[in-house]
């Protein structure tokens, strides 16, 4: 099933979109097409079923008629799909394809040539009281690009498809930081809304014998968030950007600031995440519990950009992380 429009999406990455007839999936379907427009590149939809492991010991046939109608039920959920997204937004391209395979492997593999990939917090195969689902919580922490899972409106309603927020991002000096404002940027760009830029600053323990004045602690973390932000204010310029240093937890800073925004944006794992580790506390936590879509992105996978004249970003993440270890020493 594919449709060719009018908008010539030539060379352009797709985004990716999974869907499987539940109300999450057709939040994520309404903001993956919406996000299509904004990129003006093609839409993917995606939809997988598994064959029934049933077995016919008496002959009767009955194996061949089941999955008939499993096959029947999933193309009419794609093309439900495809109709909706091509209702909606008739000037991308859109493709749209069936596997007999499981959801993740499937997203996963169609993920290595999308630009982005979005999906709902949780399908009709979920846990009753799960936030966010297995397939969406494993193709976060795989995608080779960044991951947007969608939570429909309590009442369970799509997000709309016209901008009605900022965007907001979390910060702490790391490099995967940078990537997650870089793609801020690039959203923003998009959606042409403002950015909230968000350093949650934790109270920390100090060393008797190092004694640094809380207020010059929190002057260098002020100028570093604004060195950290400045770099991607070059690159795109003419983008509303507010900055804001808070003395929360990282968690409860961005989830305070998500409410009635239009995304909230973070790197996989921070500044203290573990080696080796694919996706942090904090992400994890705002993946679960935030009220707007969420992009989780990595660092390695992110479009890079050569950094703008006499900006030196690795210096700025170092000397971020020289001044943590001073905050945190004990």
């Amino acid at each position: 099933m594919t449709n060719t429009l009018a908008v010539d999406n030539t060379g352009r990455r797709p985004v990716l979109v999974g869907v499987d007839g539940s109300a999450s999936a057709q939040a994520a379907l309404a903001w993956a097409a919406a996000e299509a427009s904004f990129r003006r590149c093609p839409l993917r939809i995606v939809h997988t079923f598994t064959w029934p492991l049933i077995a016919d010991p008496f002959g009767l046939n009955v194996i061949e008629p089941v999955n008939d109608g499993l096959k029947a039920a999933a193309r009419w959920v794609l093309g439900e799909a495809e109709s909706q997204a091509h209702h909606a937004f008739p000037d991308i391209k859109i493709e749209a394809a069936l596997f007999a395979a499981g959801a993740a492997p499937t997203l996963l593999s169609q993920a290595q040539d999308a630009d982005l990939v979005v999906l709902g917090s949780r399908g009709i195969g979920g846990f009753r009281g799960l936030l966010v689902g297995s397939v969406s919580s494993t193709v976060a922490v795989h995608a080779p690009c960044p991951v947007v899972v969608v939570h429909p409106h309590r009442e369970g309603t799509a997000f709309p498809a016209s901008p009605t927020g900022r965007i907001i991002v979390g910060v702490d000096g790391s490099d995967v930081s940078a990537a997650a404002i870089r793609f801020a940027f690039q959203e923003a760009a998009h959606r042409r809304v403002g950015i909230t830029a968000v350093h949650a600053a934790m109270p920390t323990r100090q060393h008797p014998s190092l004694r640094v004045p809380a207020d010059i602690v929190e002057q260098v973390d002020r100028q570093l968030f604004a060195e950290a932000m400045d770099s991607e204010r070059i690159l795109v310029p003419g983008i509303d950007v507010e900055t804001k240093l808070v003395h929360n937890h990282p968690v409860q800073a961005l989830l305070d600031e998500a409410d009635g925004a239009e995304l909230l944006v973070v790197g996989s794992h921070g500044r203290g995440g573990f080696t080796g580790m694919l996706l942090g506390s904090v992400s994890q936590a705002v993946l679960h519990h935030g009220c707007c879509p969420v992009a989780v992105v990595h660092p390695q996978r992110a479009k890079a950009k050569n950094p703008a004249p006499g900006q030196q970003p690795k210096l700025q993440i170092a000397a971020w992380n020289r001044l943590a270890d001073l905050k945190e020493l004990s």
